[in-house]
């Protein structure tokens, strides 16, 4: 059975968001991106600490919180931190010239 393409793209680490176009050098894009893969990361770092205060709450939990959803969390935070340096780095360029 093939799995459905939902989680073809959550397994897909190297991704872009829909949208995304990574050779944009328009200074609204950059900002753009900037601020996405920013409030994302921070959006994922709280799901993160929560997951890590349930395995505190609720010690059964530990080995599918810590064994699946943890390092999938991980592997998804290293994608976004990725993606806000490019934008990142795109912007410490001035933006290109359009």
């Amino acid at each position: 059975m093939e799995p459905p393409d939902f989680i073809k793209r959550i397994v897909n680490f190297g991704r872009l968001m829909d949208g995304e176009d990574r050779d944009s050098t328009d200074p609204d894009d950059i900002a753009h991106w900037c601020s996405v893969y920013a409030e994302m990361i921070r959006f994922k770092e709280r799901l993160m600490a929560e997951t890590r205060s349930e395995i505190e709450k609720v010690p059964s939990m530990k080995p599918e919180l810590a064994g699946n959803d943890i390092p999938f969390l991980e592997a998804e935070m290293e994608r976004l931190r990725g993606g806000l340096a490019f934008w990142e780095a795109r912007r410490q360029k001035g933006g290109g010239s359009g």
